[in-house]
């Protein structure tokens, strides 16, 4: 991919990237409160109904999307039918001047907000300030914000990157005396000082979770009870949102109510949930309808767009409207969880964040940020609106490289890998040239010219001696036997990967002589290069394809039962990534389809096609304890792991020990381990961590990658743990 030109953020970006990872106290704050984020989450779907519930929003946002223009419409039409005066906003500048000529109209000095990513969008406060508006934020942790010059760092959370130690250092400074690092003391403190900014308001501004095209009505989901303050005692009411917030009904509101607590918060529900349909107005002196009793005079519905109608036609970015702002996918992303959302993003911050940075600030602004996505699927996993938010961030990555290019020395790898003699070649010299830095086991324990490569954990060489070299002469060998298997007579092809093929053919080994002692016929397609994923990973549409295609030709010409392969990202990119890829070009997209129907990974074809039984192990030595680490692509993209913790525990007659977060990613993610080695390495740390606490020996996975990854770590930490692929620890457990 030529290199269209630089982009002007990214040596900023990494330079805030080493700062954060470098920063104890971030981590002290992250790691205080995402965990129990993620673990009040859990108990608050432990019922079983997050699936069905997901896929009810899903449907009432994607149907509000497709209706828009007409909900719009009739919102306008009801909300102003009961008082409220609605303006429409394109950009982000029509807002500003919209709110800030209602503010003079008024004579507005003093304004009062409770919490609202929109306007954070629209940079709504320094426009006001502007004019001569003091901006006071009244949620505590906008306030934090506000008080500490910064913005949220988190959807729901704004503070969440601070300690409470930092906290009272901000609020000392606000009240002129120290204050201890108490919370509840903090709060309080914090409910003194804004009390008065209440009741002394010319304007009160809030957001809104939904707006309810069939009344007009706007909703706000909240705890602290700030919202309704500042939605009643100022005179006039100002309400900006994204249209990407009507629905059509009070129900479809409620149902986004059933999992919006729930996902953010952990909470069955907020302690608040408003509904404002126009000003207060009452009609208790004979039966006269008067505005503004309590509550506010005026009230005005600001309605954005700034991207939004534009996203709704591109299929690319339109999925991103459904977001109901909940924050979910930033507790559960690894490199979050290092650096934090002032790096993890732009104004809208978190895995969905990017994909709304794109969209409402431009590509320039997305296009460093999005290259710390690691792939892991987790953020998919727990959104409650169904966003397939990974493929979307690696969309931008698309858009990003082609906009900006590539990294000139990663265009030319991907460039000449995309050509299989051409790579075969250039992975044959890199092998010869690896023995320099290399030891005699292929491992590199520091790399000349990137040392941040290897602090932390070892990488593995090349190999001179590749897998499909091997295989040629273990077939001249005797096979071993699993007399159980019921895949005896079976035709398989094995189709390694190329991770396995160069740099683990140990691992392809072991699938090899598992496979044919199971009884099958096996073959080694020697046209097998790469599926793409690499390049697609980065962002190289072009080349990605060119490899899928090659792969795809390959899969078409084989004649077997099954295609069996030991890295799952491979399947994942084959069955799943394919269609979206070949999407405008319906006949590969078949021919993509048609392909994956044998393909199969090989934890699944042991379990469930060869059946392995206990019996074949029943006289073999001892064996080691085991504790099972879920590859991302395995766990959140194919829904395994029970099949791999049956063989170890079943079949193979090992001790299991769980560990926490077995399903969190290693920190692998392919070159984003070579992008950001530091932060691999604090994502590989903590999985390090928790499989050290169960004193496990053996490590085990399924996925090549993530067993690189760890081997790495356990080397460079000296440990005496092994990390293995499934198929290396039925091989290990087949010789003994």
């Amino acid at each position: 991919m030529a290199r269209a030109g630089a982009n002007p953020d990214k040596r900023r970006h990494l330079r805030e990237v080493d700062r954060a990872v470098a920063d104890e106290s971030l981590a002290t704050a992250l790691g205080r409160a995402l965990p129990e984020f993620r673990r009040r989450r859990e108990r608050a779907f432990a019922s079983g109904d997050f699936p069905e519930l997901r896929r009810k929003v899903h449907n009432i946002k994607a149907d509000a999307i497709d209706r828009l223009p007409e909900l719009i419409e009739q919102f306008t039409r009801e909300a102003e039918a009961v008082g409220a005066v609605v303006h429409w906003a394109n950009t982000a500048d029509d807002a500003r001047r919209i709110v800030a000529e209602i503010a003079q109209n008024h004579g507005a000095k003093l304004a009062v907000k409770s919490k609202s990513m929109a306007t954070e969008e629209i940079l709504l406060n320094p426009a006001l300030e502007a004019i001569g508006v003091k901006v006071v934020e009244t949620d505590l942790g906008e306030w934090i914000m506000q008080l500490a010059g910064e913005h949220p760092s988190h959807l729901i959370a704004p503070a969440i990157h601070k300690t409470r130690e930092q906290v009272a250092e901000i609020l000392s400074k606000e009240v002129g005396k120290p204050l201890e690092p108490d919370i509840a003391m903090l709060v309080q403190v914090a409910r003194e000082q804004l009390r008065q900014a209440f009741i002394d308001a010319d304007l009160g501004i809030s957001g809104a979770n939904a707006a309810i095209a069939e009344t007009g009505t706007i909703m706000i989901v909240t705890n602290e009870g700030n919202s309704r303050l500042v939605t009643t005692l100022p005179p006039v009411h100002i309400a900006i949102l994204g249209v990407d917030k009507i629905v059509p009904s009070l129900d479809d509101a409620m149902a986004i109510v059933k999992v919006l607590p729930r996902s953010g918060t952990g909470q069955k529900i907020t302690s608040y949930v408003s509904f404002v349909t126009g000003p207060s107005r009452s009609a208790d002196i004979e039966l006269t309808l008067t505005v503004g009793v309590h509550g506010p005079k005026e009230v005005h519905i600001v309605l954005l767009d700034n991207g939004r109608m534009a996203a709704r036609d591109d299929a690319e970015l339109s999925p991103a409207l459904h977001c109901i702002r909940c924050g979910a996918c930033s507790n559960v992303c690894p490199p979050y969880q290092i650096v934090g959302g002032h790096v993890f993003g732009h104004i809208y911050t978190g895995p969905i964040g990017l994909v709304l940075t794109a969209m409402h600030h431009g590509l320039e602004h997305a296009a460093g940020p999005q290259s710390l996505c690691v792939s892991c699927n987790a953020c998919e996993m727990v959104c409650p609106v169904e966003i397939p938010i990974p493929r979307m961030i690696l969309d931008v990555r698309a858009r990003a490289a082609a906009a900006y290019g590539l990294p000139a020395v990663k265009a030319m790898a991907i460039s000449r890998w995309s050509d299989p003699k051409r790579g075969e070649r250039w992975a044959g010299l890199a092998a010869r040239t690896a023995r320099v830095v290399a030891d005699s086991e292929g491992v590199i324990k520091r790399l000349p010219l990137r040392p941040a490569a290897t602090q932390g954990r070892t990488l593995r060489a090349p190999a001179v001696d590749p897998l499909r070299n091997r295989i040629r002469r273990s077939a001249q060998a005797p096979a071993a036997s699993l007399p159980s298997s019921k895949a005896a007579g079976l035709r398989v092809a094995y189709v390694a990967g190329c991770m396995t093929e160069r740099l683990l053919p140990e691992m392809g080994e072991a699938v090899y002589h598992v496979l044919r002692a199971c009884g099958c016929t096996v073959e080694y397609p020697v046209d097998q290069h790469c599926c793409g994923l690499v390049a697609l990973n980065v962002g190289d549409r072009d080349h990605g394809r060119v490899m899928a295609q090659q792969t795809i030709r390959m899969l078409e010409g084989l004649e077997v039962d099954y295609v069996v392969t030991n890295s799952t990202s491979c399947l994942v990119a084959i069955a799943q990534d394919y269609q979206h890829l070949f999407r405008e070009e319906p006949d590969w997209q078949h021919r993509a389809a048609a392909v994956s129907d044998k393909l199969v990974d090989f934890t699944t074809f042991i379990s469930t096609i060869a059946q392995l039984e206990p019996t074949d192990f029943a006289r073999v030595t001892p064996g080691p304890s085991v504790t099972w680490h879920d590859a991302c692509q395995s766990k959140n993209a194919l829904g395994l792991g029970e099949d791999g913790r049956r063989i170890v525990r079943d079949v193979l007659g090992l001790q299991l020990v769980e560990m926490e977060d077995s399903a969190v990613c290693c920190g692998f993610g392919g070159s984003f381990s070579i992008d950001y080695p530091n932060v691999s390495v604090a994502i590989l740390n903590k999985k390090l961590a928790n499989a050290h606490a169960t004193r496990a020996e053996v490590i085990v996975s399924d996925n090549p990658g993530c067993i690189m990854q760890l081997q790495g770590g356990l080397r460079a930490q000296a440990s005496p743990v092994r990390a293995m692929h499934i198929a290396e620890l039925i091989a290990e457990r087949m010789r003994n």
